[in-house]
């Protein structure tokens, strides 16, 4: 829902005369087609958006690099504001928190494609690392630019603030290309969210966790999930009339709920069933802290997204 409110976000910047959900829907239909047809079609139509991606990311850092030399010398390439700028508010810090939140969520859903994946105990923790490993470094390296070209949170249109910046430093054709890449990245994510989120509805309902009918039914040529394909888009049209930030708060509640209770089940195990390696540590009093923390996160994050609308 998320992934789609903000390509649809761009595009409606991009060509106002053509409404947001209009581009949900496409959105929604193109994506739940692609991975319907399985997951060979999608694996290689994701890897020739990924490749455009990382292409078009490179340039943005190389502009935004050659932008802040312009303006302030070599000198201005190196600062820490990007990293600590005093008056900058907690609710950025912790808005921040729920940013690792999300993207922690993105690599775990690297594990529901394990049955689709060839030698998957060595593969899939190898992958869950070096992706992290990587995202952290491209979001890094394009968020400190970004920094340095337009510091602070100021922007005429707050959910498509990325395509300002990239006229900024590239001109209107290099915003065309950024705004290609933009909508590539979202169609990208979409993809493979949709397709991991319908195997592990499908795990769950060939384990009988869900009801089996519905939930573990493969389509007997495609051997896709279908009805758990079309479901998650259905659940993404809901964002039609919703904004980014109302849409965000979801991920918010469901995220910081989820964490809290597996860390709650954790200590419900060691209880019953005694420590394992680690001890006492490891299983009562990390969890516990875990539970405090992202239960705290949690309340101020909605308590400041309550400020900030009433603002």
């Amino acid at each position: 829902m998320v992934i789609w409110l903000i390509g649809a976000a761009y595009l409606e910047s991009a060509f106002p005369a053509v409404p947001a959900w209009a581009w949900i829907l496409a959105f929604v239909v193109v994506t739940s087609a692609i991975n319907i047809a399985g997951i060979v079609v999608a694996d290689r139509i994701n890897l020739i958006l990924m490749a455009i991606q990382l292409l078009i990311v490179a340039a943005f850092i190389l502009l935004a690099v050659r932008y802040v030399w312009l303006a302030s010398g070599p000198g201005g390439l190196l600062s820490v504001e990007p990293f600590f700028k005093p008056g900058v508010p907690f609710s950025a810090t912790l808005a921040g928190a729920a940013l690792a939140a999300y993207s922690y969520l993105g690599f775990d859903a690297i594990t529901t494609l394990t049955e689709e994946t060839i030698e998957p105990r060595r593969v899939i923790p190898r992958a869950i690392l070096l992706v992290a490993l990587a995202g952290g470094v491209i979001f890094i390296a394009g968020a400190y630019v970004t920094q340095l070209v337009h510091p602070g949170t100021s922007f005429a249109d707050v959910d498509s603030a990325a395509y300002g910046i990239a006229k900024a430093i590239g001109g209107d054709l290099f915003r065309a290309l950024f705004l290609i890449g933009l909508i590539i990245a979202q169609f990208a994510s979409g993809l493979s969210a949709q397709a991991s989120v319908g195997r592990l509805l499908y795990a769950m309902g060939r384990d009988g966790v869900l009801p089996r009918p519905l939930f573990g039914h493969l389509a007997p040529r495609l051997r896709t999930p279908v009805y758990n394909i079309l479901l998650a888009g259905v659940v993404g049209l809901a964002s039609v009339g919703l904004d980014v930030t109302t849409s965000t708060s979801f991920i918010n509640f469901g995220a910081f709920t989820a964490f809290t209770f597996v860390n709650i089940s954790v200590i419900a195990h060691c209880l019953r069933h005694g420590a394992g390696r680690g001890g006492a540590l490891s299983w009562l009093l990390l969890p516990a802290l875990g539970a405090i923390a992202d239960l705290w996160l949690l309340i101020n994050l909605d308590r400041d997204a309550l400020l900030l609308g009433l603002g």
